[in-house]
This record gives structure tokens, sequence and C-alpha cells, in this order.
């Protein structure tokens, strides 16, 4: 999937998080959910992320492959794990919400996610091309579910505009 969709089902996850336990969906955890569903792609070096992290994404990418580690349960475990002991846990939960809605997400598209690495079986269901006219139809869906939410919760203009910042300083408009 692309990195802007990506960004949004992250974003629209959390939201969905959040309104499951009662809770507003707070645009500083909109915007590290949108960032924890960028992150499984530094295994991949012209992704957006990869681009800004370079010195880890190169090598990284040499040593697994795109959607090899990083796109595994157990890297969500690892990196939930390394938040908890960093004694981060209040970022934890929507960086580590949106990190599994990027498994998620890449779970429709036709390469699959190897959730169980380092065996090589992928999961997934094969519906979706990156870049086709389906992820943008999917993208519209979820950006209009995600209003829709927090017109409901009363904090739409809050997080719409925390979510304009994150896609400005991503560069995605």
């Amino acid at each position: 999937m692309m990195a802007v969709s990506h960004v949004v089902v992250g974003g629209a996850v959390w939201a969905g998080v959040s309104q499951a336990l009662g809770q507003p969906t707070a645009p500083e955890a909109l915007g590290l959910a949108a960032l924890g569903a960028l992150l499984p792609d530094i295994d991949h070096p012209k992704s957006w992320v990869g681009k800004r992290l370079a010195l880890v994404s190169v090598p990284l990418a040499a040593l697994i492959g795109h959607r090899g580690l990083t796109h595994s349960l157990l890297a969500v475990l690892a990196f939930s794990l390394f938040l908890g002991f960093a004694g981060t846990s209040s970022l934890a939960a929507p960086l580590a919400v949106g990190y599994l809605s990027h498994l998620l997400a890449d779970g429709f598209t036709l390469s699959g996610v190897p959730l169980f690495w380092p065996l090589k079986r992928t999961y997934g269901i094969p519906l979706i091309r990156t870049g086709s006219p389906l992820e943008i139809a999917l993208l519209a869906l979820l950006a209009s579910l995600m209003a829709a939410l927090g017109a409901e919760n009363g904090d739409l203009a809050q997080a719409s505009q925390a979510f304009h910042k994150l896609l400005r300083l991503a560069k995605f408009n």
C-alpha cells in the first residue's frame, strides 16, 4: 500500500480503538498511530520512512529484504516491549495499533505479510494492488469513517488539524 494509505488506515484504526474504549480521539495519539503505521516499511529504502532513516533502512533491506521481520508479529512484540522498557508506555498503544494496522492493510495486498517470520509463508486476503482504484476507494471510505467518528465525539476539528499537520509534515499534500 501507499504511505498515505497506511497513514489513513492507522488513523482510522486508532480512531475506532479510541471510540471502542470510550476515549476521545486525541490529536497526538492520532499522529502517533499514523507514524506507527509507517514504521514497518523501514525495511524498504524507497518508502517514506526508509528515505528519512536511510542509515537503518538500507542495511535492513540488504539483510532481510522488504516485508520480512518488520512485517511480522515478532516485530510488533519487540517494538511494544521496547516502548514499554523505554518508559514510553503512554505512547505505546497508538504506535502499536498503528504498526498493527500496517500489517492488517498489507494483508489485503497481493503479497500478503509474513506474520510468523522467519517462516516464509505469507498470510492475507489478496484483494488490493498498490496504487489501484480499489486502494483509493478504501482510502476515501476510511477517511470518511474517521470524520464520522470525530464528529460524533465532538473532536473532529482537533483531530483533523493534527492529521493535516502530519500529512503536511509527511509532504503528502
